[in-house]
C-alpha cells in the first residue's frame, strides 16, 4: 500500500468524477453511501500543533497516542492534532450529507474522532513544505454515546477525550506536504490503512501498491496552535477504476478532435 506518485492526479480526478452508488455500506457501526466502487468520502474538523516527542505514548495494544497537548515552536516538533468527522457522504437522508451535533449523518448515536502525529518537517522549498512520514500515524475512534460534539481552539486540552472509545481504524501517512509555510496553508496527503476493526479494514483497505485515502485540508497557526480547521477526504479509486477513467478521458479527447476536424 505504498504511495505511488503517478496515481495522485488521476486519483483526485477520479474521486471527483464518481457519483454515489445505490447500496449503502455499514462497517464498525457506521453507514455511508459509497463512492468510487465502494469507497468512502466526507469531511472533518481538527486542531493541530507541533508536539514534543515526549507528548507521545503507546497503549497496551501497541497503538500510538497523544499524551497531552504540549506544543513547541512550529516546525521543530512533530505535527500532531485531534479532530472528528462531521460528515460522511450520504444521500439517503432528508438533508443529504449535512450532520447535526448529536446526530451525525453517518450515525445517530455515535461520533468518529481521531488523533494523528509523527509528522516531521523534512524540507522547505519556497512555499512547499514536505514532511517525513516514516513514523506517522492517524487513529480513528468510535465513540458511543457521544462525548465530543465539536472541535475548538482549546481541543488540545482534551486529547484523551478524542482518543477514547473503541479503535475504529489505524492509518499511516504515505505522503504529506503543504503549500504555505510551517505556520500553515493548504495540505494534501495520502494514507494507507494499517489496522482496525476487520469490517472497517475490509471496507477501506482496497488497494495494493497504492494509498487508500486522499486527504486535503487547510489550517493556520496563531501562536503555537491552530484554531479549528477543516478538510475533506475520499478513497483513492482502485487502479483498475483509474485505468477505465483514463480510457474514458482518452475517448472524450478523441471525440473533441474528431469534431474539430
Amino acid at each position: 500500500m505504498k504511495y505511488v506518485t503517478s496515481f495522485i492526479g488521476a486519483a483526485a480526478l477520479a474521486v471527483a468524477s464518481y457519483g454515489v452508488d445505490a447500496a449503502p455500506v455499514t462497517a464498525g457501526g457506521v453507514t455511508w453511501d459509497p463512492i468510487s466502487n465502494g469507497g468512502i468520502g466526507g469531511s472533518f474538523n481538527f486542531q493541530q500543533w507541533y508536539a514534543d516527542p515526549s507528548s507521545y505514548t503507546v497503549d497496551p495494544n501497541g497503538v500510538a497516542k497523544l499524551a497531552n497537548g504540549n506544543a513547541v515552536t512550529p516546525g521543530l516538533g512533530l505535527l500532531s492534532g485531534v479532530g472528528l468527522f462531521d460528515q460522511i457522504f450520504d444521500s439517503r437522508t432528508l438533508f443529504g450529507n449535512i450532520g447535526f451535533p448529536g446526530e451525525y449523518n453517518y450515525c445517530t448515536s455515535c461520533v468518529l474522532t481521531f488523533a494523528f502525529g509523527g509528522l516531521a518537517v523534512s524540507n522547505v522549498n519556497g512555499n512547499t513544505v514536505t514532511f517525513d512520514t516514516s513514523n506517522s500515524w492517524l487513529n480513528i475512534y468510535y465513540q458511543s454515546p457521544i462525548s465530543i460534539l465539536s472541535v475548538t481552539s482549546n481541543s488540545y486540552l482534551n486529547v484523551n477525550g478524542f482518543q477514547s472509545g473503541n479503535l475504529w481504524a489505524s492509518l499511516k501517512f504515505d505522503s504529506f506536504w503543504l503549500d504555505g509555510s510551517i505556520l500553515g496553508g493548504f495540505v494534501q496527503s495520502t494514507l494507507s490503512v494499517t489496522g482496525g476493526l476487520p469490517d472497517v479494514v475490509a471496507a477501506l483497505d482496497r488497494n495494493s501498491g497504492v494509498s487508500d485515502l486522499f486527504l486535503q485540508a487547510s489550517a493556520e497557526f496563531s501562536g503555537l496552535r491552530t484554531g479549528s480547521a477543516n478538510g475533506q477526504f475520499a478513497s483513492i479509486p482502485e487502479p483498475a477504476s483509474i485505468a477505465l477513467l483514463g480510457l474514458g478521458l482518452l475517448g472524450l479527447a478523441g471525440g473533441r478532435r474528431f469534431k474539430k476536424a
